[in-house]
């Protein structure tokens, strides 16, 4: 495992135990649980800590069923737990400056409340977020342009990025993703990136799901961190069998269109990437056809020439306010950007989840691109 990895990992769960601790101290603050009953709440919460690593653990020997109710179980929690500290922290601010200015009801009493208050809108959020994160939104844009395009001038290029299909993403779940995408008719299924989420054996049946869709001009996909992180090979090996061409640094042309995909820079730091100076050099040139590049990372490098590029990665923060910490990280956190002329970027929310099956304020999405453009010939 990379040594970026291991840190973020140590990092994730001092956070995320902090965060349960301080969720157990204001518990044992109002309720006073004390001997057995404090010390099974200790353990319980130890276990939901733990839980995405026991998931993993129970998924690699096949218990499948234990392992999604336990993935539902911690993950769900997660969700509840981090929206829970964020309210709490925002009501104790402000019960604190009700107490410095002496207004207001009680402190015991207000306390109380402050934690009743923060554990319901947790909880709503939660539900809310929870079917939220089914109902898959489409995304419709429109790019003008004076290439020529077969197909009476119009392509239509359908996006799913981020689906994460594992433990939590699986038959009816990505059912519901793929009727969205049949609807829309594509001629150009892509697929910008994290595709797949954990252990890989348990979910090729699904691989099955998405090859029953054959659009008029193919389907291309390009590798993610998560591909990475699932085993890259084994993911090639369900990509493929999901019917999608895979471009690692490489370009097709198709329909009037060069499509680029770019590997995602997580090949590079764990050096299972080749060099890709030629690919990079090739986007640097000047195209007679229409460039669509597929980057996993909304990263834009100023000397790539393309018409239109297409990312994802982020999910938007898929919970509020986590948008706010991804924007941080990538200027172009999620949507539509004009970055020059005939130089457009989309950065998808994703069509997925990945961790809790919960999105607030940011909802999935399949994105439909029509490329219009001038008739050949």
């Amino acid at each position: 495992m990379e040594l970026s990895m291991i840190i973020f990992l140590l990092v994730f769960f001092c956070l995320y135990g902090g965060i349960n601790f301080y969720a157990f101290s204001r518990a044992i603050n109002i309720f006073h649980f004390s001997g057995i009953p404090q010390v099974i709440i200790i353990l319980i919460m130890i276990l939901l800590i733990l839980a995405p690593v026991i998931v993993r653990l129970i998924e690699a020997v096949h218990l499948e069923t234990l392992a999604r109710t336990i993935a539902y179980i911690g993950y769900i929690w997660m969700a509840f737990v981090f929206l829970f500290f964020l309210l709490s922290v925002t009501f104790d601010i402000t019960r604190y400056l009700y107490k410095l200015v002496g207004f207001g009801p009680g402190a015991v009493h207000l306390n109380t409340i402050a934690f009743g208050l923060a554990v319901f809108l947790a909880f709503i959020f939660v539900v809310y977020g929870f079917f939220d994160a089914q109902r898959i939104r489409v995304k419709k844009l429109e790019v003008q342009t004076e290439h020529f395009l077969p197909n009476n001038g119009k392509i239509r290029i359908v996006q799913i990025s981020d689906v994460h299909v594992g433990i939590i993403i699986r038959e009816k779940r990505l059912e519901v993703i793929l009727d969205r995408v049949r609807e829309a008719n594509p001629d150009i299924l892509v697929s910008t990136g994290d595709l797949l989420d954990g252990e890989i054996d348990n979910v090729l049946p699904e691989a099955q799901q998405l090859a029953a869709i054959n659009p008029k001009y193919g389907k291309y996909a390009i590798m993610g961190n998560h591909e990475y992180y699932a085993g890259i090979k084994r993911a090639m090996e369900f990509t493929r069998s999901a019917g999608f061409v895979i471009l690692r640094d490489e370009v097709v042309q198709v329909a009037g269109i060069n499509i680029f995909g770019e590997d995602d820079i997580t090949g590079r730091r764990l050096g299972m990437t080749k060099d890709n100076s030629r690919f990079q050099k090739s986007l640097a040139e000047k195209s007679d056809n229409f460039v669509l590049l597929l980057k996993h990372q909304p990263y834009v490098n100023d000397r790539e020439k393309f018409n239109l590029q297409i990312s994802g990665h982020t999910h938007g923060g898929q919970i509020f306010p986590f948008g706010l910490v991804t924007r941080f990280f990538f200027p172009h956190n999620y949507g539509y950007s004009e970055l020059g002329k005939n130089r457009l970027l989309y950065v998808s929310r994703g069509t997925g989840t990945w961790g809790p099956p919960v999105r607030l304020f940011a909802p999935p999405e399949i994105t439909v691109i029509d490329i219009i453009g001038k008739k050949a010939e």
